[in-house]
């Protein structure tokens, strides 16, 4: 089942954004019981402080990953200094992603018209009517990244209210990441908001398959008890 279909058909879909493109990581997803995972290329991750090379240097670990895992694959093809070119968004099609999630503001309009599932996501800095205009726009899911990556600070009130405001104004499904530490009871909190996905990376995954798979296995728990 695509990310997609699971994001329409699951109470909250619980994807995990790998702190590294390790089958070792992705496994211990898999094993924790995430619905998709999330690689990346061409990019700078912040919140767990890695610098992820070019796809052409990936090629072989990708194609393992996406081989060897049950779930949906998803991958960011770039950030703010670089993106994968045009041609090999055919590569991405011969390993078999399922979809692409970047930021709007970094997305190639080639990108955004690969036949990819599209993670469209969305920082604090558009305002609710920019935010509604992605209604009309050939984008399938709406990734929240509305804070600061602060591993920590909590969420609080504020924001459950910033992310409701999204939700009312979009049809799409809309994801929360852990931008700062959200702890497994507070799934419920953003579930009862209507949040559709739930995605945990390095903040709260730490950087071993060890811990992931532990903290995986929590979250998975919390939301199978919605």
């Amino acid at each position: 089942m695509r990310l997609i279909e699971r994001l329409k058909s699951n109470k909250m879909t619980l994807i995990v954004s790998l702190p590294q493109n390790t089958l070792e990581l992705a496994l211990a997803a898999v094993n924790g019981g995430a619905d998709a995972i999330k690689v990346h290329t061409n990019v700078f991750h912040r919140a767990s402080g890695n610098r992820f090379p070019r796809l052409i240097e990936q090629v072989d670990i990708l194609e393992e990953i996406v081989r060897k895992v049950n779930i949906p694959v998803g991958i960011v093809p770039g950030g703010d200094e670089s993106c994968i070119e045009k041609e090999e968004i055919k590569i991405l099609k011969d390993i078999g992603f399922d979809f692409i999630s970047m930021f709007v503001h970094h997305m190639p309009l080639y990108i955004y018209k690969s036949g990819f599932t599209i993670m469209s996501t969305i920082t604090r800095d558009y305002t609710i009517d920019e935010i509604k205009t992605l209604n009309y726009l050939n984008v399938d899911v709406i990734e929240a990244d509305m804070l600061p990556d602060d591993k920590k600070d909590i969420i609080y009130l504020a924001d459950l209210m910033r992310y409701r405001k999204i939700i009312e104004y979009v049809n799409k499904p809309v994801v929360v990441p852990t931008q700062r530490v959200i702890l497994p009871e507070e799934v419920e909190d953003l579930y009862n908001i209507g949040v559709r996905g739930f995605m945990i990376g390095a903040i709260v995954t730490g950087n071993s398959p060890n811990q992931l798979e532990r903290v995986t296995s929590e979250y998975r728990k919390a939301i199978d008890r919605l």
